[in-house]
């Protein structure tokens, strides 16, 4: 609009006296070749027809022809407009602000499982630190621009803001309810309610942080005493389970051991009665044996008169069972000789 304004009148300047001529001591005008070179001046007011939004910025449109401040937002670049509009430029940077925010929290007594009531904590103002980092809204910037006139946002309005959107969540929960693992939920509920807050003036919640909670030293001591006495529980029923772990296992290892004890003397019990069938079996097969015949049948007459009448010179069952068990003795020999030792009578004493 400055320069529409400075190449008009430079212009009328120009040509009203380019074409002034004086005569005899007056002045009269007269058109003059000379004179359109004051249309140069119009040149003066390009610039008016341009708009440039630098990065990071969002322009507001002031229009003088058509109500004032429009709703559209140029975005970043170069724009041709109506040299009667007015472009202002504002930044889209993120912005942080920290507060120190009083808000009350829920109330005081309330009704129990029984029916009664009980004291809930409720009603203690408690001091919260917070932060919030939020940034102007590109569609939403003519809001904001209604809102504070130009770039600088007001901390009071944004301060009120925050308190007014964490008093609504705070009373929500007493002060142990919060500080015990309430805090985020009352964190979370204030951002969704500044998101739409701050959305009415065109400005986007990127975060809301919570950095602290003060709730004074008497409040702080109960809930840090509960927070020991439960930690102290805790410890005492993982010592219990550990012990009841450890008295489990003793029994189970006992349980093993006695098992292992009983397989071994199955299995102990399971060989011999094996190796005493193998070996019967074998002092049996060795004794029919002596009684086949050429197509390996053994020969019931033969061995009929044997064990009767003692005829043939063949072994007796006794006798095979001495050289059977002699030969196991030997297969078995731990290499350890034995120790003969002889007295007065023809008995023999054999230790091993």
């Amino acid at each position: 609009m400055a320069f529409l304004v400075l190449s008009i009148v430079i212009f009328l300047g120009l040509f009203i006296g380019l074409n002034i001529q004086s005569k005899g001591g007056r002045y009269f005008f007269r058109f003059r070749g000379r004179s359109l070179v004051a249309f140069l001046a119009l040149l003066i007011m390009t610039p008016a027809f341009f708009a440039k939004v630098s990065a990071n910025e969002v322009g507001i449109v002031y229009d003088l022809l058509n109500g004032g401040l429009q709703d559209e937002a140029l975005n970043e670049g170069l724009h041709i407009v109506s040299p009667f509009k007015q472009v202002n430029t504002i930044s889209t940077k993120l912005r942080e602000n920290s507060f120190s925010v009083t808000a009350q929290t829920g109330r005081i007594i309330r009704e129990n499982e029984e029916g009664g009531t009980e004291e809930t904590g409720g009603g203690q103002f408690a001091t919260y630190q917070v932060t919030i980092q939020y940034s102007v809204e590109v569609v939403n910037a003519h809001q904001f621009y209604r809102s504070f006139g130009g770039n600088v946002v007001s901390q009071s309005i944004i301060e009120a803001r925050i308190r007014e959107a964490l008093q609504s969540n705070s009373v929500e929960y007493d002060i142990f309810s919060i500080l015990k693992g309430d805090l985020n939920e009352v964190r979370v509920n204030t951002e969704q309610d500044l998101i739409e807050s701050l959305g009415e003036i065109g400005l986007i919640v990127n975060a809301f942080i919570i950095n602290d909670i003060d709730a004074g030293d008497n409040i702080e001591q109960v809930v840090e005493a509960e927070a020991t006495a439960a930690k102290q529980k805790e410890i005492a029923l993982k010592d219990q389970e550990a012990e009841l772990i450890r008295k489990e296992t003793t029994k189970l290892s006992a349980e093993i051991q006695a098992e292992t004890v009983v397989i071994e003397a199955n299995a102990q019990a399971e060989a011999e009665r094996i190796l005493y069938s193998v070996t019967a079996n074998a002092i049996y097969t060795m004794y029919e044996g002596q009684f086949l015949d050429a197509a390996g049948i053994v020969d019931e007459t033969i061995k009929n008169d044997f064990e009767v009448n003692a005829v043939g010179g063949y072994l007796t069952i006794t006798e095979i069972g001495e050289i059977v068990v002699k030969q196991l003795y030997y297969d078995t020999w731990d290499g350890v000789l034995p120790t003969i030792v002889t007295g007065d009578t023809t008995d023999i004493i054999v230790s091993p």
